[in-house]
């Protein structure tokens, strides 16, 4: 039987998975955001994107925990696996958020899909600086993490300036 996951894996598991789900959300936003007056849309498709892709990685990690185990999973097995992959869905709650205060008219539809992207692109250079800064490094190479990070919001970023 493998050993059950140290607590710096079960740490970096919930992490990635924030991660993973905040540059999901932010490509969501910008894969929909070409119809700036619906802000609708992208909120379904960010919700449901983000819910289906928990969902996948909870059967996903259910389905090999079973073949490991060699038994089927009990529940209190199930309700673990799909809150260690919890954090994937909560990321794309600050997205979320700004998408709804765009649909409630707190955020002008024009501006929501940009100020949803800066968010996502924002939490991806906070999750580097805040990882650097733990690591005690010096403030250039905090600042190198931070773009590191931040690079794949960035990037999806051009994505939908080259498609849209």
């Amino acid at each position: 039987m493998e050993p059950a996951e140290t607590p710096l894996e079960h740490r970096a598991h919930h992490l990635a998975g924030a991660i993973y789900g905040t540059i999901l959300a932010t490509t969501v936003v910008a894969a929909t955001a070409s119809h700036p007056e619906d802000v609708s849309r992208p909120m379904v498709l960010v919700l449901g994107t983000s819910v289906v892709f928990w969902l996948a990685h909870v059967y996903a990690l259910g389905l090999a925990a079973r073949m490991v185990a060699r038994r089927p999973l009990r529940r209190s097995e199930i309700i673990g696996l799909a809150r260690s992959e919890w954090p994937m869905l909560q990321s794309s709650g600050p997205i979320l958020l700004v998408l709804l205060l765009g649909g409630l008219g707190v955020i002008s539809p024009e501006q929501t899909a940009n100020v949803a992207l800066l968010v996502g692109i924002g939490a991806l250079f906070t999750y580097g600086y805040i990882i650097g800064r733990q690591e005690h490094l010096s403030w250039f190479k905090v600042l190198l993490n931070a773009l590191a990070a931040g690079c794949f919001g960035v990037a999806v970023l051009v994505l939908k300036l080259v498609v849209h």
